[in-house]
């Protein structure tokens, strides 16, 4: 939802403007912010009180005044962005929704391999991938519909966990395009590290660890079968250094244990909380 005001006093520009500068200066990515649904207007629009603030906005989900929502701060720049969950879910449906997206995934990845196959011959850089990927998808209606369903499934995983833990979850195929079954997370604290699991080629199944700061990128290598990673781990290399300016440290490969999770997505299964997203994206 977009905020079209603000509580009484702040109803001019520059108040308006104050008011969003002071919400970003009390707020960070990820934090987790209680409101109330405080009165609805005839228009149709409610008065929300998020964080302090009162803000007047269109709600996607239903709602009545005295109503409590908890909203997690999703972005503060260009523009300040929220969502919103809602009470009344399992910690099991995370494992639930996780098989949900591997079947997406699944789906699109069959139906849609001539598609990733194209990427091969795009130089092992991210945002070149990315635009040639982009490219491919805007040309066929169908495969973006089967890759935004994956996306969307992910975004409720994402939306069901813990803002403390600091950690999303990420599906990135064109990074990797010989790849199939890759899922990704990332934790950000000092460094940020992230961890992926794909199958990939000769290697078969494999694990990255990526830790990278300021002057320093580790990457940890495991796979199912280690002779088998010659062109993984260039093709690696060249991500790490067109991405983040560094010459990567490599340890690896060594052998890759069996996961019974299927996938380091399993590593969520620990750490969710008692309710799941309500699927509704605010806009302060």
């Amino acid at each position: 939802m977009r905020v079209t005001g603000y509580g009484t006093g702040f109803g001019q520009q520059e108040g308006n403007r104050d008011r969003a500068a002071a919400f970003r200066a009390g707020h960070s990515i990820g934090q987790r912010i209680k409101g109330r649904i405080l009165r609805r207007e005839q228009n149709g629009l409610y008065w929300v009180l998020v964080g302090g603030e009162e803000l007047l906005a269109r709600l996607e989900v239903q709602a009545e005044p005295g109503d409590q929502l908890l909203f997690i701060v999703r972005a503060l720049t260009p523009e300040i962005m929220l969502q919103a969950l809602a009470s009344g879910a399992s910690a099991g449906d995370v494992p639930g929704l996780v098989q949900r997206f591997r079947a997406a995934r699944e789906v699109f990845e069959v139906n849609d391999a001539p598609l990733l196959t194209s990427l091969h011959t795009v130089p092992p850089h991210p945002t070149l991938r990315l635009e040639a990927f982009q490219r491919l998808l805007s040309a066929d209606a169908e495969a973006f519909a089967r890759y935004s369903k994956a996306q969307e499934i992910l975004g409720q995983i994402n939306a069901s966990l813990p803002a403390d833990q600091q950690v999303v979850a990420l599906y990135q195929p064109w990074l990797l395009p010989h790849a199939r079954r890759q899922e990704a997370l990332r934790r950000t604290a000092t460094l940020t590290e992230t961890v992926m699991s794909a199958d990939y080629a000769d290697a078969g199944g494999i694990e990255t660890r990526l830790t990278a700061g300021d002057a320093t990128a580790r990457l940890v290598l495991a796979a199912e079968n280690p002779s088998g990673c010659g062109a993984l781990q260039v093709e690696l290399a060249a991500l790490i250094r067109s991405e983040h300016g560094l010459e990567p440290v490599m340890l690896g490969p060594t052998k890759l244990r069996h996961n019974p999770l299927g996938g380091v997505l399993g590593e969520l299964f620990g750490q969710v909380p008692a309710w799941t997203a309500g699927g509704l994206n605010t806009r302060v």
